[in-house]
């Protein structure tokens, strides 16, 4: 089940919140809460939830071991927390990579036995045994607590990846008041509305301007708008997910964090790969440490870092590349980088990203190789193939508002909304009149997608 499923957002989520709010006590919420977390996780997937529950007792008990073990020795405890990193990656494996398997092996698994959310599952448990082991928190022993983590649906998929010390106190007492159900409900509408409303658009038009058998004249810029749409198409999907995440959180009585930054070129590369996946570049980064080790660390963890996302010869090529340029920021100082100037940083940073990730959107590297030398070989830049002009001919006005909400227009429509609400009480409901009719419209034309797909 995914965020962006009509039945999940008409049915299950609102039945839940509705059913979280029938008690004030923590204990009750945690239990809504993870009773609809095992449907999410395990809906048609009822042989796995075993497994699911399995993985809990198994990160319980090496982290409560790992804890103990740090009273004797940092290599004692080391041990448990390798155990768990082996015990959550042969999960991972299992079932966000069950493809490695051939179909005649025992631990092939059909699509429909595949747990949604299994990476984000597996990184995150992973990440609260290293926390324990770092001394960077306590091993809970309240099972349930550490159960809430684990399994709670707005943490699953691409959202707000959070560590367990960061919410470990939010499990234990929170509430669910009505500014945080409106917060939270905005917040899951916009990002509803990114990811079935814009995000299909850019990547329809992401497909028909990087084909490498298109019209030579209109080659240049028509692959200049498909490569641009398909890192769109990145950006909003995280961005879709990590807003619906964070709603959801909210909608559930948590504050956490979103799990993306607004694109900058500060910090460059590693800015850039930063702000597609906050919690797991911090989580690799406190792994990394300040050590000798850590540039080949980096070349190590950015080739993990790939490998998360996609399998393949091909993006072990690629992580090692991101690897090695960010060993290199590394080690020439973040303090040096930030002293070079933004004219400089973004032209440069646009060139490096269009080289490293453009091959993300290529089957093989031979479709790429074929791609790249056109890229920068401009003959009619007027010219754009028939399937991008269609595209964008009936979808300008989707396009517009999406390319608005990234830029500092966005902001200062934003701020301007605010600052005319602060005028007076009349002008403030007026304000947040047109905030609410907007979102409602983005929700309407949500489920109206939703359904036609259905």
């Amino acid at each position: 089940m995914l965020y962006s499923d009509l039945l999940f957002v008409s049915v299950i989520l609102p039945l839940s919140i509705l059913a979280a709010t029938f008690d004030r006590s923590t204990e009750y919420k945690n239990l809504i809460l993870c009773v609809v977390s095992l449907l999410f996780l395990c809906w048609g997937k009822a042989a796995l939830s075993a497994l699911v529950f399995l993985s809990v007792i198994v990160d319980y008990l090496l982290a409560i071991a790992a804890e103990n073990s740090l009273k004797r020795s940092k290599a004692s405890a080391a041990v448990f927390a390798a155990v768990d990193l082996i015990w959550n990656g042969a999960l991972f494996v299992l079932l966000a990579r069950n493809n490695v398997f051939s179909a005649k092996s025992p631990l092939h698994l059909s699509d429909t036995l595949i747990i949604t959310g299994a990476a984000f599952y597996t990184l995150k448990n992973f990440s609260y045994v290293y926390d324990v082991f770092s001394g960077r928190i306590k091993a809970e022993r309240n099972i349930f607590c550490l159960l809430t983590y684990s399994m709670a649906y707005p943490f699953l998929i691409a959202g707000p990846a959070v560590r367990y010390g960061d919410i470990a106190l939010q499990i234990k007492q929170r509430e669910i008041t009505a500014e945080k159900l409106d917060a939270g409900a905005k917040s899951f509408i916009i990002g509803l509305a990114k990811t079935v409303l814009t995000v299909p658009v850019l990547s329809k038009l992401s497909a028909a301007g990087l084909g490498v058998d298109q019209d030579s004249a209109a080659f240049f810029t028509s692959s200049w708008i498909g490569i641009i749409a398909f890192f769109g198409c990145a950006y909003f999907t995280f961005m879709g997910l990590s807003d619906m995440g964070v709603g959801i959180a909210k909608m559930n009585g948590f504050d956490v964090n979103r799990n993306y930054l607004p694109l900058t070129s500060k910090h460059m590369l590693g800015g850039l790969v930063k702000s597609y996946n906050t919690s797991m570049v911090r989580l690799f980064e406190d792994i990394r440490g300040g050590s000798r080790f850590a540039p080949l660390l980096t070349v190590i963890l950015a080739c993990a870092g790939v490998m998360f996302y996609a399998d393949s010869k091909k993006m072990l090529v690629i992580g090692l590349m991101i690897g090695i340029l960010l060993a290199v920021e590394y080690v020439f100082g973040y303090e040096r980088i930030e002293k070079i100037t933004a004219v400089i940083k973004f032209p440069l940073l646009f060139i490096i990203a269009v080289i490293l990730f453009s091959p993300f959107a290529f089957d093989n590297i031979g479709e790429w190789e074929q791609w790249l030398p056109g890229l920068f070989s401009p003959q009619n830049i007027f010219a754009v193939n028939s399937k991008v002009k269609y595209i964008i001919i009936n979808n300008c006005w989707l396009l517009l508002i999406s390319l608005i909400s990234v830029t500092p227009v966005g902001r200062m429509i934003s701020g301007g909304l605010d600052k005319y609400g602060s005028g007076s009480a009349r002008r403030y409901t007026s304000a947040a009149a047109i905030r609410t009719l907007c979102t409602a419209l983005l929700l309407a034309a949500s489920l109206i997608m939703l359904a036609a797909k259905a």
